[in-house]
Protein backbone atom coordinates (compact mmCIF):
# COMPACT_ATOMS: atom_id res chain seq x y z
CA UNK A 1 0.00 0.00 0.00
CA UNK A 2 1.09 3.53 -0.60
CA UNK A 3 2.09 4.57 2.90
CA UNK A 4 4.33 7.11 4.51
CA UNK A 5 3.79 5.90 8.03
CA UNK A 6 6.34 3.22 8.74
CA UNK A 7 4.78 1.78 11.85
CA UNK A 8 6.77 -1.18 13.14
CA UNK A 9 5.11 -4.14 14.84
CA UNK A 10 7.11 -4.39 18.04
CA UNK A 11 6.91 -8.08 18.83
CA UNK A 12 10.51 -9.24 18.66
CA UNK A 13 11.58 -12.33 16.77
CA UNK A 14 13.91 -15.05 17.98
CA UNK A 15 16.29 -13.74 20.57
CA UNK A 16 19.21 -14.86 22.68
CA UNK A 17 18.41 -16.73 25.93
CA UNK A 18 17.71 -14.46 28.90
CA UNK A 19 20.45 -13.68 31.36
CA UNK A 20 20.17 -16.23 34.18
CA UNK A 21 21.17 -14.06 37.11
CA UNK A 22 20.07 -10.51 36.30
CA UNK A 23 16.31 -11.10 36.43
CA UNK A 24 14.54 -9.16 39.19
CA UNK A 25 12.66 -11.12 41.82
CA UNK A 26 8.89 -11.02 41.39
CA UNK A 27 6.76 -10.18 44.44
CA UNK A 28 5.43 -13.12 46.46
CA UNK A 29 2.16 -14.65 45.31
CA UNK A 30 -0.48 -14.58 48.03
CA UNK A 31 -3.57 -16.80 48.16
CA UNK A 32 -6.68 -15.04 46.95
CA UNK A 33 -10.24 -16.39 47.23
CA UNK A 34 -11.72 -17.65 43.97
CA UNK A 35 -14.93 -15.67 44.26
CA UNK A 36 -15.68 -12.13 45.28
CA UNK A 37 -12.18 -10.82 44.66
CA UNK A 38 -12.28 -7.05 44.44
CA UNK A 39 -9.64 -5.26 42.45
CA UNK A 40 -7.24 -3.66 44.88
CA UNK A 41 -6.41 -0.02 44.38
CA UNK A 42 -2.73 0.55 43.74
CA UNK A 43 -1.49 3.14 46.24
CA UNK A 44 -0.62 6.32 44.30
CA UNK A 45 3.02 7.23 44.04
CA UNK A 46 3.58 10.90 44.85
CA UNK A 47 4.83 12.75 41.79
CA UNK A 48 7.40 14.50 43.91
CA UNK A 49 9.15 11.19 44.55
CA UNK A 50 9.83 10.60 40.83
CA UNK A 51 11.91 13.44 39.32
CA UNK A 52 14.71 13.44 38.52
CA UNK A 53 15.10 9.65 38.93
CA UNK A 54 12.63 6.84 38.30
CA UNK A 55 14.24 4.27 40.57
CA UNK A 56 11.40 4.38 43.09
CA UNK A 57 8.79 3.77 40.41
CA UNK A 58 10.91 0.97 38.96
CA UNK A 59 11.44 -0.70 42.33
CA UNK A 60 7.80 -0.68 43.29
CA UNK A 61 6.18 -1.89 40.08
CA UNK A 62 8.66 -3.93 38.07
CA UNK A 63 7.05 -7.18 39.30
CA UNK A 64 3.81 -6.19 37.60
CA UNK A 65 5.41 -6.40 34.14
CA UNK A 66 6.35 -9.73 32.54
CA UNK A 67 7.77 -11.00 29.28
CA UNK A 68 5.40 -12.90 26.98
CA UNK A 69 7.00 -15.81 25.19
CA UNK A 70 5.32 -17.53 22.27
CA UNK A 71 6.54 -21.15 22.20
CA UNK A 72 6.60 -23.34 19.11
CA UNK A 73 5.24 -26.71 20.25
CA UNK A 74 7.44 -29.05 18.19
CA UNK A 75 10.77 -27.54 19.19
CA UNK A 76 9.70 -26.21 22.58
CA UNK A 77 11.58 -22.96 21.94
CA UNK A 78 10.66 -19.29 21.67
CA UNK A 79 9.41 -18.05 18.32
CA UNK A 80 8.73 -14.48 19.44
CA UNK A 81 8.54 -12.32 22.55
CA UNK A 82 6.70 -9.26 23.81
CA UNK A 83 5.56 -7.68 27.06
CA UNK A 84 2.48 -7.91 29.26
CA UNK A 85 1.33 -6.44 32.58
CA UNK A 86 -0.99 -7.69 35.31
CA UNK A 87 -4.35 -5.96 35.75
CA UNK A 88 -6.27 -8.15 38.22
CA UNK A 89 -5.72 -10.22 41.34
CA UNK A 90 -6.76 -13.34 39.41
CA UNK A 91 -3.75 -13.20 37.08
CA UNK A 92 -5.27 -11.36 34.12
CA UNK A 93 -2.71 -9.49 32.02
CA UNK A 94 -2.91 -7.18 29.01
CA UNK A 95 -0.69 -7.36 25.94
CA UNK A 96 -0.94 -6.68 22.18
CA UNK A 97 -2.85 -8.87 19.76
CA UNK A 98 0.17 -8.90 17.45
CA UNK A 99 2.25 -10.44 20.26
CA UNK A 100 -0.12 -13.42 20.61
CA UNK A 101 -1.62 -13.63 17.10
CA UNK A 102 -0.09 -17.08 16.51
CA UNK A 103 -2.26 -18.43 19.35
CA UNK A 104 -5.35 -17.33 17.42
CA UNK A 105 -4.31 -18.38 13.91
CA UNK A 106 -2.27 -21.51 14.74
CA UNK A 107 -3.35 -22.77 18.19
CA UNK A 108 -2.20 -26.29 17.30
CA UNK A 109 1.38 -25.08 16.77
CA UNK A 110 1.94 -22.51 19.52
CA UNK A 111 1.52 -21.95 23.24
CA UNK A 112 2.34 -18.95 25.43
CA UNK A 113 4.05 -18.38 28.75
CA UNK A 114 4.98 -15.48 31.00
CA UNK A 115 8.50 -15.02 32.30
CA UNK A 116 8.13 -13.23 35.66
CA UNK A 117 11.82 -13.15 36.46
CA UNK A 118 11.89 -15.92 39.04
CA UNK A 119 9.47 -18.28 37.31
CA UNK A 120 7.95 -19.07 33.93
CA UNK A 121 4.24 -19.91 33.90
CA UNK A 122 1.84 -20.95 31.13
CA UNK A 123 -0.97 -18.59 30.15
CA UNK A 124 -4.18 -18.90 28.16
CA UNK A 125 -5.72 -16.39 25.76
CA UNK A 126 -9.09 -15.03 26.86
CA UNK A 127 -10.06 -12.15 24.55
CA UNK A 128 -8.75 -10.00 21.71
CA UNK A 129 -9.50 -6.63 20.14
CA UNK A 130 -7.87 -6.98 16.73
CA UNK A 131 -8.61 -3.42 15.54
CA UNK A 132 -7.08 -1.91 18.68
CA UNK A 133 -4.26 -4.53 18.75
CA UNK A 134 -5.02 -5.72 22.28
CA UNK A 135 -5.35 -9.09 24.01
CA UNK A 136 -6.09 -10.38 27.51
CA UNK A 137 -4.22 -13.43 28.79
CA UNK A 138 -4.39 -15.16 32.18
CA UNK A 139 -2.26 -17.47 34.27
CA UNK A 140 -3.72 -19.85 36.85
CA UNK A 141 -1.98 -18.38 39.92
CA UNK A 142 -3.34 -15.23 41.57
CA UNK A 143 -1.15 -12.14 41.99
CA UNK A 144 -0.95 -9.67 44.83
CA UNK A 145 0.53 -6.77 42.88
CA UNK A 146 -1.01 -5.40 39.68
CA UNK A 147 -1.77 -2.17 37.85
CA UNK A 148 -4.79 0.08 37.98
CA UNK A 149 -6.15 1.23 34.62
CA UNK A 150 -6.87 4.95 34.69
CA UNK A 151 -10.38 6.14 33.88
CA UNK A 152 -9.33 8.91 31.48
CA UNK A 153 -6.46 10.14 29.35
CA UNK A 154 -3.98 12.49 31.07
CA UNK A 155 -3.58 16.16 30.10
CA UNK A 156 -1.45 16.83 27.04
CA UNK A 157 2.19 17.30 27.97
CA UNK A 158 2.05 14.92 30.96
CA UNK A 159 5.28 13.11 31.73
CA UNK A 160 4.84 9.34 31.17
CA UNK A 161 6.83 6.15 31.74
CA UNK A 162 6.69 3.26 29.24
CA UNK A 163 7.69 -0.17 30.55
CA UNK A 164 8.58 -3.40 28.78
CA UNK A 165 11.28 -5.86 27.82
CA UNK A 166 13.16 -4.31 24.89
CA UNK A 167 15.24 -6.76 22.86
CA UNK A 168 15.12 -9.37 25.63
CA UNK A 169 17.17 -7.14 27.96
CA UNK A 170 14.84 -7.33 30.96
CA UNK A 171 12.33 -4.87 32.37
CA UNK A 172 13.09 -1.31 31.30
CA UNK A 173 11.53 2.12 31.82
CA UNK A 174 11.49 4.75 29.06
CA UNK A 175 10.46 8.30 29.90
CA UNK A 176 8.39 10.32 27.45
CA UNK A 177 5.53 12.76 26.95
CA UNK A 178 1.81 12.37 26.34
CA UNK A 179 0.91 14.26 23.16
CA UNK A 180 -2.77 13.36 22.91
CA UNK A 181 -4.64 11.22 20.41
CA UNK A 182 -3.33 11.13 16.85
CA UNK A 183 -5.55 13.45 14.80
CA UNK A 184 -7.64 12.09 11.94
CA UNK A 185 -6.53 8.50 12.59
CA UNK A 186 -8.52 5.54 11.31
CA UNK A 187 -7.60 3.56 14.44
CA UNK A 188 -7.26 5.35 17.78
CA UNK A 189 -3.67 5.82 18.89
CA UNK A 190 -1.90 8.02 21.43
CA UNK A 191 1.21 9.90 20.28
CA UNK A 192 3.98 9.22 22.82
CA UNK A 193 7.35 11.00 22.64
CA UNK A 194 9.69 8.26 23.81
CA UNK A 195 11.87 5.40 22.57
CA UNK A 196 9.51 2.42 22.50
CA UNK A 197 11.71 -0.42 21.27
CA UNK A 198 11.17 -3.94 19.86
CA UNK A 199 10.07 -6.28 22.65
CA UNK A 200 8.17 -3.54 24.53
CA UNK A 201 4.93 -4.32 22.66
CA UNK A 202 2.13 -4.91 25.14
CA UNK A 203 3.86 -3.18 28.04
CA UNK A 204 2.15 -0.44 30.05
CA UNK A 205 2.72 3.29 29.86
CA UNK A 206 2.16 4.96 33.22
CA UNK A 207 1.47 8.32 34.72
CA UNK A 208 3.71 9.56 37.53
CA UNK A 209 1.18 8.15 40.01
CA UNK A 210 1.66 4.63 38.63
CA UNK A 211 -1.67 4.23 36.81
CA UNK A 212 -1.80 2.87 33.27
CA UNK A 213 -2.77 5.45 30.63
CA UNK A 214 -1.94 3.42 27.50
CA UNK A 215 -0.47 0.22 26.08
CA UNK A 216 2.73 0.22 24.00
CA UNK A 217 1.94 -0.78 20.43
CA UNK A 218 4.15 0.76 17.70
CA UNK A 219 6.96 3.14 16.80
CA UNK A 220 8.22 5.27 13.92
CA UNK A 221 11.62 5.61 15.55
CA UNK A 222 13.26 8.91 16.48
CA UNK A 223 11.34 9.16 19.76
CA UNK A 224 7.95 8.87 18.02
CA UNK A 225 5.90 6.08 19.61
CA UNK A 226 2.25 5.06 19.75
CA UNK A 227 0.02 3.69 22.49
CA UNK A 228 -3.41 2.11 22.54
CA UNK A 229 -5.66 4.43 24.59
CA UNK A 230 -6.48 3.14 28.06
CA UNK A 231 -10.24 3.25 27.37
CA UNK A 232 -9.79 0.46 24.81
CA UNK A 233 -7.87 -1.61 27.34
CA UNK A 234 -10.57 -1.13 29.98
CA UNK A 235 -13.31 -2.22 27.57
CA UNK A 236 -11.50 -5.41 26.59
CA UNK A 237 -10.59 -6.27 30.18
CA UNK A 238 -14.20 -5.85 31.29
CA UNK A 239 -15.28 -8.25 28.54
CA UNK A 240 -12.68 -10.81 29.59
CA UNK A 241 -13.68 -10.58 33.25
CA UNK A 242 -17.29 -11.36 32.35
CA UNK A 243 -16.37 -14.67 30.67
CA UNK A 244 -17.23 -17.80 32.59
CA UNK A 245 -14.61 -19.89 30.76
CA UNK A 246 -11.77 -19.39 28.27
CA UNK A 247 -12.98 -19.46 24.63
CA UNK A 248 -11.98 -22.37 22.42
CA UNK A 249 -9.89 -21.70 19.26
CA UNK A 250 -12.95 -21.66 17.00
CA UNK A 251 -14.64 -19.06 19.19
CA UNK A 252 -11.55 -16.83 19.09
CA UNK A 253 -11.46 -17.01 15.29
CA UNK A 254 -15.14 -16.14 15.14
CA UNK A 255 -14.54 -13.20 17.45
CA UNK A 256 -11.76 -11.88 15.19
CA UNK A 257 -13.96 -12.28 12.11
CA UNK A 258 -16.86 -10.44 13.77
CA UNK A 259 -14.54 -7.60 14.74
CA UNK A 260 -13.17 -7.33 11.19
CA UNK A 261 -16.67 -7.31 9.74
CA UNK A 262 -17.72 -4.56 12.15
CA UNK A 263 -14.61 -2.56 11.30
CA UNK A 264 -15.15 -2.68 7.53
CA UNK A 265 -18.78 -1.69 8.01
CA UNK A 266 -17.70 1.28 10.12
CA UNK A 267 -15.30 2.44 7.39
CA UNK A 268 -17.86 1.88 4.63
CA UNK A 269 -20.57 3.83 6.45
CA UNK A 270 -18.13 6.65 7.11
CA UNK A 271 -17.09 6.92 3.45
CA UNK A 272 -20.55 6.48 1.95
CA UNK A 273 -21.95 9.19 4.23
CA UNK A 274 -19.43 11.69 2.83
CA UNK A 275 -19.57 13.47 -0.52
CA UNK A 276 -16.58 12.40 -2.58
CA UNK A 277 -14.51 15.57 -3.18
CA UNK A 278 -12.92 16.19 -6.58
CA UNK A 279 -9.25 16.91 -7.20
CA UNK A 280 -8.05 18.60 -10.40
CA UNK A 281 -5.43 16.60 -12.31
CA UNK A 282 -4.57 17.92 -15.76
CA UNK A 283 -7.71 18.04 -17.87
CA UNK A 284 -9.55 15.77 -15.45
CA UNK A 285 -11.11 15.71 -12.03
CA UNK A 286 -10.45 12.67 -9.85
CA UNK A 287 -11.45 11.49 -6.35
CA UNK A 288 -9.72 13.69 -3.78
CA UNK A 289 -9.36 13.33 -0.03
CA UNK A 290 -12.45 11.28 0.72
CA UNK A 291 -12.13 11.37 4.52
CA UNK A 292 -9.88 13.05 7.12
CA UNK A 293 -8.28 9.69 7.95
CA UNK A 294 -6.78 9.64 4.44
CA UNK A 295 -3.47 11.40 3.88
CA UNK A 296 -2.88 12.67 0.32
CA UNK A 297 0.15 13.90 -1.60
CA UNK A 298 1.28 14.42 -5.18
CA UNK A 299 4.39 14.60 -7.33
CA UNK A 300 5.65 15.13 -10.88
CA UNK A 301 9.14 13.72 -11.61
CA UNK A 302 11.19 15.94 -13.89
CA UNK A 303 13.40 14.14 -16.38
CA UNK A 304 14.25 16.16 -19.52
CA UNK A 305 15.09 12.96 -21.42
CA UNK A 306 11.65 11.41 -20.88
CA UNK A 307 9.23 12.29 -23.73
CA UNK A 308 6.21 12.27 -21.42
CA UNK A 309 5.18 13.39 -17.93
CA UNK A 310 3.41 11.44 -15.20
CA UNK A 311 1.80 13.47 -12.42
CA UNK A 312 0.69 11.33 -9.49
CA UNK A 313 -1.82 12.01 -6.74
CA UNK A 314 -2.31 9.39 -4.05
CA UNK A 315 -4.23 8.98 -0.81
CA UNK A 316 -3.85 6.35 1.90
CA UNK A 317 -5.22 5.54 5.33
CA UNK A 318 -1.56 4.94 6.30
CA UNK A 319 -2.68 2.56 9.06
CA UNK A 320 -3.68 -1.08 8.99
CA UNK A 321 -4.75 -3.98 11.18
CA UNK A 322 -2.20 -6.66 12.01
CA UNK A 323 -3.60 -10.15 11.47
CA UNK A 324 -0.29 -11.99 11.25
CA UNK A 325 3.33 -11.30 10.34
CA UNK A 326 2.37 -11.93 6.70
CA UNK A 327 -1.13 -10.47 6.54
CA UNK A 328 -2.36 -6.90 7.01
CA UNK A 329 -5.90 -5.63 6.48
CA UNK A 330 -8.27 -2.73 7.15
CA UNK A 331 -6.81 -0.27 4.62
CA UNK A 332 -8.03 2.18 1.98
CA UNK A 333 -5.58 3.55 -0.59
CA UNK A 334 -5.74 4.94 -4.12
CA UNK A 335 -3.45 6.37 -6.78
CA UNK A 336 -4.13 8.58 -9.80
CA UNK A 337 -1.55 9.05 -12.57
CA UNK A 338 -2.07 11.74 -15.20
CA UNK A 339 -0.03 10.85 -18.26
CA UNK A 340 0.64 13.38 -21.02
CA UNK A 341 2.98 13.67 -24.00
CA UNK A 342 3.36 16.18 -26.82
CA UNK A 343 6.30 14.28 -28.30
CA UNK A 344 4.94 10.74 -28.66
CA UNK A 345 2.57 9.98 -31.47
CA UNK A 346 -0.81 8.37 -30.89
CA UNK A 347 0.51 4.81 -31.37
CA UNK A 348 3.48 5.17 -29.04
CA UNK A 349 1.38 6.96 -26.44
CA UNK A 350 -1.20 4.18 -26.60
CA UNK A 351 1.52 1.60 -25.97
CA UNK A 352 2.84 3.60 -22.99
CA UNK A 353 -0.66 4.03 -21.59
CA UNK A 354 -1.44 0.32 -21.94
CA UNK A 355 1.78 -0.55 -20.11
CA UNK A 356 0.82 1.66 -17.17
CA UNK A 357 -2.64 0.10 -17.01
CA UNK A 358 -1.23 -3.44 -17.03
CA UNK A 359 1.05 -2.81 -14.04
CA UNK A 360 -0.10 -4.38 -10.81
CA UNK A 361 -0.82 -1.87 -8.02
CA UNK A 362 0.44 -2.48 -4.51
CA UNK A 363 -1.98 -4.98 -2.97
CA UNK A 364 -2.50 -5.43 0.76
CA UNK A 365 0.23 -7.63 2.26
CA UNK A 366 -0.86 -11.28 2.35
CA UNK A 367 0.31 -14.76 1.36
CA UNK A 368 -1.36 -17.74 -0.32
CA UNK A 369 -2.04 -19.12 3.14
CA UNK A 370 -4.08 -15.98 3.87
CA UNK A 371 -5.97 -15.26 0.64
CA UNK A 372 -7.05 -16.80 -2.66
CA UNK A 373 -5.90 -15.57 -6.06
CA UNK A 374 -7.56 -12.46 -7.47
CA UNK A 375 -10.52 -13.04 -9.77
CA UNK A 376 -11.03 -10.11 -12.16
CA UNK A 377 -13.65 -8.75 -14.49
CA UNK A 378 -12.82 -6.12 -17.11
CA UNK A 379 -15.25 -3.96 -19.07
CA UNK A 380 -15.74 -0.55 -20.67
CA UNK A 381 -17.80 1.84 -18.56
CA UNK A 382 -19.48 5.13 -19.36
CA UNK A 383 -18.99 7.53 -16.42
CA UNK A 384 -21.25 10.50 -17.15
CA UNK A 385 -20.11 10.64 -20.77
CA UNK A 386 -16.47 9.75 -20.07
CA UNK A 387 -15.39 6.39 -21.51
CA UNK A 388 -13.35 4.38 -19.02
CA UNK A 389 -11.75 0.96 -19.19
CA UNK A 390 -12.20 -0.66 -15.78
CA UNK A 391 -11.05 -3.92 -14.20
CA UNK A 392 -12.30 -4.97 -10.77
CA UNK A 393 -10.55 -7.79 -8.90
CA UNK A 394 -11.48 -9.57 -5.67
CA UNK A 395 -9.65 -12.14 -3.57
CA UNK A 396 -11.19 -13.97 -0.60
CA UNK A 397 -9.81 -14.42 2.91
CA UNK A 398 -9.25 -18.10 3.63
CA UNK A 399 -9.58 -17.92 7.42
CA UNK A 400 -12.36 -15.34 7.52
CA UNK A 401 -15.07 -16.15 4.95
CA UNK A 402 -17.00 -13.12 3.77
CA UNK A 403 -14.01 -10.78 3.74
CA UNK A 404 -12.16 -9.73 0.59
CA UNK A 405 -9.45 -7.50 -0.78
CA UNK A 406 -10.45 -5.40 -3.78
CA UNK A 407 -8.31 -3.81 -6.46
CA UNK A 408 -9.97 -1.52 -9.01
CA UNK A 409 -8.02 -0.37 -12.08
CA UNK A 410 -9.44 2.23 -14.46
CA UNK A 411 -8.14 4.35 -17.32
CA UNK A 412 -9.80 7.13 -19.30
CA UNK A 413 -10.01 6.62 -23.08
CA UNK A 414 -11.17 9.97 -24.41
CA UNK A 415 -7.85 11.32 -25.79
CA UNK A 416 -4.77 10.17 -27.72
CA UNK A 417 -2.05 12.24 -25.99
CA UNK A 418 -3.19 12.31 -22.36
CA UNK A 419 -5.24 10.35 -19.87
CA UNK A 420 -5.69 9.31 -16.24
CA UNK A 421 -4.83 5.85 -14.94
CA UNK A 422 -6.25 5.23 -11.48
CA UNK A 423 -6.32 2.39 -8.93
CA UNK A 424 -8.23 1.78 -5.69
CA UNK A 425 -7.19 -0.82 -3.10
CA UNK A 426 -9.43 -1.91 -0.24
CA UNK A 427 -8.29 -4.43 2.38
CA UNK A 428 -10.72 -6.53 4.40
CA UNK A 429 -14.21 -5.60 3.15
CA UNK A 430 -17.35 -7.55 2.34
CA UNK A 431 -17.86 -8.05 -1.40
CA UNK A 432 -20.98 -5.89 -1.31
CA UNK A 433 -19.29 -3.00 0.47
CA UNK A 434 -16.15 -3.24 -1.69
CA UNK A 435 -18.20 -2.99 -4.89
CA UNK A 436 -20.29 -0.17 -3.44
CA UNK A 437 -17.18 1.87 -2.64
CA UNK A 438 -15.65 1.07 -6.04
CA UNK A 439 -18.75 2.38 -7.84
CA UNK A 440 -18.72 5.59 -5.82
CA UNK A 441 -15.00 5.96 -6.58
CA UNK A 442 -15.51 5.60 -10.34
CA UNK A 443 -18.24 8.24 -10.22
CA UNK A 444 -15.55 10.67 -9.07
CA UNK A 445 -13.86 10.65 -12.50
CA UNK A 446 -14.72 13.42 -14.98
CA UNK A 447 -13.23 15.35 -17.91
CA UNK A 448 -13.13 19.15 -17.61
CA UNK A 449 -13.04 19.90 -21.35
Amino acid sequence: MFSLLLVAALAQGPAAPPEPSASPQAPPVLPVPDAGVADAVVPPLPVASLPPATHELFRRIQGRVAQVRIIERRSGTKSSIGSAFFVSAKGHALTNYHVVSDLVLHPEDYTAELDRGDATVPVRLLAVDVASDLAVIQMDAPVSDYFKLEEHEPPQGTRLFAMGNPRDLGTTIVEGTYNGLVRDALYERVHFSGAINPGMSGGPTLSGEGGVVGVNVATMGNQVGFLVPVVRARTLLDRALEQSAPPDPAALMTSVKDQLMANQQRITDRLMATDLPKQSLGEYRVPGRWSPFLKCWGDTPHDPETPYTVTSYQCSSEEDIFLSSSHRTGVVTYLHQHVESQKLGAMRFSALYSTLFSQDPDAVAATREDVTNFRCKSEFVDVKGLTVRAAICLRAYRRFPGLYDLVLRAATLNATTHGVDTSLTLGGFSAENARKLARRYLEGLSWTK
